[in-house]
């Protein structure tokens, strides 16, 4: 199983097992993300991640999505080297 084949068997075992079907992605994101999770059967919503103006992460974007995202959401965190940012 590659990245997006682990992507998919984790959305779709969240969209059978979880309570929470939405899952919230980076603005900006690797193309096939959105339809990886739609396909495995999670509804997909962003939250702001890069800050264009200074290439860098728009931290209080980021703080403001997820901070309205109800409790117990499922967010995808890039550990590092965001894709396809780099940030």
């Amino acid at each position: 199983l590659s990245g997006t084949g682990s992507l998919r068997v984790g959305g779709e075992f969240l969209a059978r097992h979880y309570h929470q079907r939405t899952i919230y992605l980076p603005q900006p994101t690797w193309g096939n993300h959105p339809k990886v999770f739609g396909l495995a059967g999670l509804s997909v919503k962003t939250y702001r991640y890069y800050a264009p103006a200074t290439r860098g992460l728009d931290f209080q974007g980021l703080l403001e999505d997820l901070g309205s995202a109800p409790s117990g959401s499922v967010v995808l965190l890039h550990a590092c080297a965001h894709n396809p940012t780099g940030v």
